[in-house]
């Protein structure tokens, strides 16, 4: 592959990331947002990359297993993700 069919790819692919970045954001704009409770709404503020869930447990008072549950709860709305460090595994909202 020659140098300019390279950078053909890489802006095609960048045009393609913007397109669907803009359907992602339609799509949440029309969803509504869905419920989360008190537990929840604590432990989404600790997801900022920076808290580990036994940090998080610590931080809230809850057990890791609660911790655990509560962030598969908040994964499976779409509100959290999982993000692996070189040494810990953390959340961030997204």
């Amino acid at each position: 592959m020659s140098k300019d069919q390279f950078k053909d790819m890489l802006k095609s692919l960048k045009n393609i990331e913007e397109k669907l970045e803009i359907l992602i954001n339609l799509q949440k704009a029309t969803m509504p947002k869905p419920n989360i409770g008190k537990a929840e709404k604590a432990i989404l503020k600790l997801c900022d990359k920076k808290h580990t869930i036994e940090e998080m447990a610590k931080e809230t008072g809850k057990a890791e297993n609660n911790v655990r549950a509560t962030l598969s709860n908040l994964r499976a709305k779409g509100l959290v993700r999982t993000v692996e460090l070189i040494d810990r595994v953390v959340f961030e909202r997204i």
